[in-house]
């Protein structure tokens, strides 16, 4: 029998899940149509009359990882496939999913395509996600995002659910596991996806990577092992200190030889801006458990 997939999409008011859901509804290529779970609230009510889609409403807002866990206790696929409501998958992204994990992979992560006609979104996304640009080739990873993201059943079973507790870094975390748990994460560029949050300028580019600093610093302490976890991270004022020279290595990594940031060089002062937020975040660490 062809193999089932269930589409897990959280959504906290999102004005654009419609689209989402949309790009879901048009995947072709596949033998059975995927099941469709939007789990958090549709306060605008952007589904309303789209057939397909599955709503299970939490009330209040949930932390990612918390969502996509409850979007995963109701799913009935054997594959779990993961987007956010701020993306738009290609028609093909989950055939690409579904030829990968037919190929033996049981994590399976794909490209995030970028615009480049608003400024700060395109440096917002070049900055986080660079690791997953179109153009490098397909291969196995130690981590990848869950904004595209494809899970079998065994591998969930394996390394359990996502941290419910993380604001950011979930996926991170989670991947993380389950290539502990025997699953290695592979990256197919095939499988595309288009990120279109909704950060068009400087604050909240600058919020949003001073969040996420705050948080992953915990992250990394857990996954020492995988993630860079310097000793400056545990002294806040070295931090600070430091941040400047920090986040200008960071930038440089990103637009030297090969660097995806080759192409976009005119977004290298925004870049260099969120390292700084992001060391901004560090030096005020989230504590986890």
């Amino acid at each position: 029998m062809p193999t089932t997939v269930s589409v897990i999409i959280p959504n906290l008011d999102s004005p654009t899940v419609d689209r989402t859901v949309r790009a879901v509804l048009a995947q072709r290529g596949l033998a059975i149509a995927p099941e469709i779970i939007v789990v958090g609230r549709d306060g605008p009510g952007r589904l309303e009359g789209l057939d397909g889609v599955r709503l299970l409403l939490t009330g209040g807002p949930r932390y990612p990882g918390a969502a996509r866990n409850l979007g995963i206790a109701v799913a009935v696929g054997e594959v779990l496939a993961f987007t956010d409501a701020d993306c738009e998958p290609e028609p093909d992204w989950l055939a690409a999913h579904m030829a990968r994990q037919a190929a033996g992979s049981t994590v399976v992560g794909g490209a995030v395509l970028y615009d480049a006609d608003s400024y700060w979104t395109l440096a917002d996304n070049l900055s986080m996600f660079h690791e997953s640009d179109a153009a490098l080739p397909a291969g196995p990873r130690p981590y990848l995002p869950t904004l595209n993201l494809s899970v079998h059943r065994r591998a969930v079973e394996a390394a359990g659910l996502m941290d419910p507790d993380l604001r950011c870094g979930e996926d991170l975390d989670w991947t993380i596991r389950l290539a502990v748990a025997g699953h290695r994460p592979f990256f197919e560029p095939a499988a595309r996806v288009w990120h279109r949050p909704s950060r068009g300028d400087w604050r909240a580019v600058w919020a949003h990577w001073r969040q996420s600093g705050s948080w992953m610093v915990g992250v990394r302490r857990r996954h020492r092992g995988v993630l860079s976890a310097p000793a400056w991270l545990a002294h806040p004022a070295l931090v600070r200190l430091l941040s400047p020279g920090i986040a200008l290595v960071a930038t440089a990594r990103l637009f030297g030889p090969g660097g995806p940031g080759r192409r976009h060089w005119r977004t290298l002062p925004a870049v260099y801006l969120t390292k700084l937020a992001w060391c901004s975040g560090a030096a005020r660490p989230v504590k986890l458990r």
